[in-house]
């Protein structure tokens, strides 16, 4: 493929999506603030960019997959940032977990740079990353999406596309993610109460696979079961984050979220017990404790 593609942001989930990116022979150049993370990558063929600037000098489409709204603003914005380097109809597709007010902020300024910004967030944990299995969740012009297919392929397994305004792929995440927590809370809520009640983890997760025959249940009810919060698909404190942003939108638009608001304050409690890199499915250890059972935090069964 001729397309030059940039990546920064090679976490968790951005170094197996660059990875896919690069099997796929795209031409990639990468930028992480941790350098060594770029080492597998660079190993197999990637140019490393000395900047977010210096890379978009040198790519079509630029892909980041960063922490928060703060870490795009730095590597968008700016003398180092990616605008100052994009070329002409040059594309920059956010990955990230951000709020609306931020690609509502930066989708104009590219624009008026005669570039494109594109919010495209994704769904899935780490393990869906490495295997090409993400939901990828694009807006922006039709056009512009379009161009972006070939990578979409590459790293996923689908493509929702949720309009021309850039900003609501960043609403339909957090929609997405109030979905994961919610069930988190009833998870967790619901494995407290059969304990106490006397039944055992092993019974409720046959009911699960019985009536909630889907990935979000099974996957977090299993979890939970286990106790297994380690290692971190989505860290606590990130899930803390992203609750925010939620709790965020439902204020912006007058919109009561009560469970949020209580899942919320379970998540607080757990980070603030020292559990913020734990999987935030750990917010079941607050339930838990609340109910006079043991945490659960770090005791694998």
């Amino acid at each position: 493929m001729n397309t030059a593609v940039g990546f920064i942001g090679l976490g968790r989930m951005g170094l197996p999506m660059a990875q896919h990116l690069l099997g796929a022979d795209f031409s990639l150049s990468v930028f992480n603030r941790t350098a060594s993370r770029a080492d597998v990558l660079l190993q197999h063929g990637a140019q490393w960019a000395a900047s977010p600037r210096a890379l978009a000098e040198q790519s079509d489409i630029v892909v980041s997959m960063i922490a928060d709204d703060a870490a795009l603003r730095t590597i968008a914005l700016g003398k180092q940032g990616i605008l100052a380097g994009l070329k002409q109809d040059g594309i920059h597709i956010d990955m990230s977990t951000v709020s609306p007010d931020v690609t509502q902020e930066l989708a104009p300024l590219y624009q008026e740079r005669g570039t494109h910004f594109i919010a495209s967030p994704v769904f899935g944990r780490p393990e869906a990353a490495a295997a090409a299995k993400l939901w990828i969740c694009p807006a922006g012009p039709t056009a512009v999406v379009d161009r972006c297919r070939p990578l979409f392929d590459a790293m996923g397994q689908g493509v929702i596309v949720v309009g021309e305004e850039a900003h609501l792929a960043n609403v339909l995440k957090l929609v997405g993610n109030f979905f994961v927590v919610a069930a988190i809370e009833t998870l967790g809520e619901a494995f407290t109460l059969a304990e106490k009640g006397g039944l055992k983890n092993e019974t409720v997760l046959d009911l699960i696979q019985a009536l909630l025959p889907v990935p979000l249940f099974q996957g977090y009810g299993s979890r939970i079961a286990k106790h297994e919060y380690t290692p971190a698909g989505f860290a606590l404190a990130l899930g803390l984050k992203d609750v925010g942003l939620i709790q965020k939108l439902a204020k912006d638009v007058v919109a009561p979220l009560p469970l949020a608001d209580l899942a919320s304050n379970h998540l607080r409690a757990a980070f603030a017990r020292g559990r913020g890199d734990l999987d935030w499915g750990a917010l079941a250890t607050v339930i838990r404790e609340m109910a006079g059972l043991p945490s659960g935090a770090g005791e694998a069964k």
